[in-house]
């Protein structure tokens, strides 16, 4: 089965979200507080590529938005994170002013 174009635009779209999540996410969240936000991420990337491709229908909608969740998570973990790109966004919009707070963990 070979990918739709609304679902390479769902991954590819995904991949260069994380650094959009940061924005919002605060580091004083929990982890299931990120997770649920990244969903609602996803969702709204799964419905809008569905949506701009005329593939507007139940089946490619969930892969969409299931391709975008894996695209985030996997993009966030092998590049966002590791590069501290996303832990310095979280920090620098910070709403609570402590300017360490999203630092990147040192290496021990």
């Amino acid at each position: 089965m070979h990918p739709t174009d609304a679902q390479l635009w769902a991954a590819a779209l995904g991949y260069l979200l994380p650094p959009v999540i940061a924005i919002v996410v605060q580091p004083r969240w929990s982890g299931p507080t990120k997770g649920i936000f990244m969903l609602l991420v996803a969702a709204g990337d799964g419905v809008g590529t569905a949506y701009f491709n005329d593939e507007f229908t139940g089946r490619p909608i969930v892969t969409g938005i299931l391709t975008a969740a894996v695209a985030i998570g996997v993009a966030y973990r092998t590049l966002w994170r590791p590069s501290g790109i996303a832990p310095r966004i979280e920090a620098a919009t910070s709403t609570t002013g402590r300017p360490d707070a999203g630092s990147p963990p040192r290496a021990a």
